[in-house]
């Protein structure tokens, strides 16, 4: 999820590349994204942090507790780590680190197998 649509493809087009068996739902409207993310089963959810109607964290916090939570974002220093702790999320700074997400994405297919 992020609010600019270049950023959604490069990510989605990153992980298909990698595993064209992985299911990828991207959204530029957070609203539309966490009415998605409270109705189905995710396994990981990346999400930028700074949008417009409904940040990054509160798309974290509607997320199953069985869920990994990447937070990217160009404003880390925003964010209190205390929290993102609390929500049992890992965060990034902006650029995206594509190799970091495959890694993490990976991570979580296994234990999710």
């Amino acid at each position: 999820m992020d609010d600019e649509e270049p950023i959604t493809e490069v990510i989605k087009t990153y992980i298909e590349c990698i595993d064209p068996n992985i299911n990828v739902r991207t959204f530029n409207d957070p609203l539309e994204a966490k009415r998605f993310i409270m109705k189905n089963a995710l396994d990981v959810l990346i999400t930028d942090y700074k949008m417009p109607r409904c940040d990054g964290l509160q798309l974290i916090e509607a997320a199953a507790p069985s869920v990994k939570k990447i937070l990217v974002s160009g404003y880390i220093s925003e964010i209190a780590e205390e929290r993102l702790h609390k929500l049992n999320a890992t965060y990034f700074e902006k650029p995206v680190p594509l190799r970091a997400l495959a890694k993490i994405i990976a991570e979580q297919q296994v234990a999710t197998e």
